[in-house]
């Protein structure tokens, strides 16, 4: 150990200490991952033990047991499959995991045409400083509350699509300042991965938010925030950088990544489809592999997988798609961009951290267009985008400048991130001359609310084929402590906006 190593060791060995978060940190837990209508993924963490083991429970009949390993080099956590023998689309389940019982439905058939309700939301913040001392502001409610919400309406699924953790936000607790104060000192990879494990530990051990996961099958992908801001979008790099870049990904797809459908990935990109009935989900990776230098946000595998899934026969029975980016593609106008995004420092790299910025205006302008061309390709059929990280809610189209057709985004951002003038202001001035030196697309934005809030998205079978969508912003009043609707867009195929 160097000279320097002994200070930091020392801060990281006080960061460690479970009372610096309100109720400690995140220690035995059992949480739905992807359910499909054969199988269920548990995500678990059971410290100290050497197997999970787990059953499923069909209508009230054992029909799987399985088991899966745990050691220390995943913290304890691990991602538990149950899997029947044949599919049982529709049925009830239940599941019981390190002494926990968790109960839901299994999916309909791939195809089957299907109404959905499911919640989605980005941004869980709900700490603020006082005296030095960490504690919960009063928006942290909002878990509880919409969790209730969810239940009332008979939600099938959580997606978290960003910032499930501020890994730099709160001085106590950054892992950024935490390192930061001795530039000539590079920690170790498991110092670095420790400290993420547990300031993640500490985020979702928040009592409500950690309801909310229990109740609900939840997917999730990460935004910078979970590595550090504006990961991806800054002129420059260091090694420390990279190192927690290295850490956060490690630690993101154990307490995440885990959860979600398909073979467990330890390294990015950590994309994912679900599918549930004729209801698509393709679910973005924009972290992963983002590199504004070299101009790259997806990377060519992900590009290929999602080419892929648009050409090929698993989107071929879905009716309504939802493109997850945690970044929303349509918000930030692009003559701001063009006028900002080479400024140094914090503003100019969260401007570089647009879609419509320079380094990756082409491939947004393809994604675009294919999402139009997939649209197009059968009668009935609309590609939704979902997206957080700009601590508003929100509702936009986006149509060609030429030609027919649209793409509906909506935004909903943050559960609990504090509100402030900056953010206010940033967004009005962001939406101001939205379609301004945007020759090939026009934008048109139907709300904006910049309340605490959660987003409830039911999809209604029509019977011309296709689904009406609708989405519900439900914005916490701080004084009242309750949700309210503050904002709500219906769409259809063949809605005008």
């Amino acid at each position: 150990m160097g000279h320097g190593d002994a200070p930091r060791m020392g801060r990281w060995a006080q960061m460690r200490a479970a009372e610096k978060f309100p109720d400690g940190l995140l220690e035995r837990a059992a949480e739905l991952g992807a359910v499909t209508d054969r199988s269920v993924r548990v995500w678990l963490r059971q410290p100290g033990a050497s197997v999970g083991e787990g059953t499923l429970t069909i209508e009230r009949r054992e029909l799987v047991r399985a088991r899966v390993e745990l050691d220390a080099e995943r913290d304890w956590t691990a991602a538990l499959d149950l899997t029947l023998d044949a599919p049982a689309p529709g049925a009830t389940f239940q599941v019981e995991v390190a002494g926990e019982v968790r109960a839901g439905r299994l999916t309909p058939s791939p195809g089957e045409r299907v109404g959905l309700t499911f919640g989605f939301g980005s941004c869980n913040r709900p700490f603020e400083l006082i005296d030095g001392a960490i504690r919960y502001h009063d928006a942290a409610g909002i878990y509880d509350a919409f969790r209730a919400d969810m239940e009332r309406a008979r939600a099938s699924l959580l997606l978290l699509i960003g910032d499930q953790l501020y890994s730099d936000a709160l001085e106590p607790v950054s892992v950024r300042a935490g390192y930061l104060s001795d530039p000539d000192w590079l920690p170790s990879i498991e110092e670095t991965v420790r400290a993420y494990r547990e300031i993640t530990r500490g985020y979702f051990n928040v009592p409500g938010f950690r309801r909310l996961r229990e109740r609900f099958p939840t997917l999730a992908i990460w935004d910078d925030h979970d590595i550090f801001d504006n990961w991806g979008s800054r002129k420059e790099v260091s090694a420390l950088d990279r190192r927690m870049f290295e850490a956060a990904a490690r630690v993101y797809a154990e307490y995440q990544g885990s959860r979600n459908p398909g073979p467990l990935r330890d390294a990015p990109p950590f994309h994912y489809t679900y599918q549930y009935g004729d209801v698509g989900f393709f679910v973005l990776d924009t972290r992963g592999l983002r590199d504004w230098n070299s101009g790259q946000m997806l990377g060519e595998q992900q590009w290929r997988d999602l080419i892929a899934y648009l050409d090929g026969p698993e989107s071929a029975e879905i009716a309504t798609l939802f493109l997850v980016s945690s970044v929303p593609i349509g918000h930030v106008a692009r003559w701001m961009v063009e006028l900002f995004e080479h400024l140094p420092g914090g503003f100019g790299d969260s401007v570089r951290d647009r879609w419509s910025a320079q380094a990756y205006r082409a491939q947004r302008d393809e994604l675009l267009s294919r999402l139009l061309d997939w649209q197009r390709a059968r009668p009935g059929r609309q590609a939704i985008i979902l997206s957080g990280d700009v601590h508003v809610a929100a509702s936009h189209t986006i149509r060609p400048a030429r030609g027919s057709g649209k793409i509906d985004q909506f935004t909903s951002s943050a559960f609990t991130t504090p509100p402030d003038a900056y953010t206010r202001f940033s967004n009005i001035l962001a939406a101001r001359g939205a379609n301004l030196f945007e020759p090939d697309w026009r934008i048109e934005r139907h709300f904006i609310c910049y309340a605490n809030n959660a987003g409830l998205v039911r999809l209604t079978p029509l019977e011309r084929g296709g689904h009406a969508v609708e989405f519900l912003v439900r914005a916490w009043d701080r004084q009242r402590q309750r949700l309210r609707t503050a904002a709500r867009r219906i769409v259809t195929p063949e809605d005008d906006g």
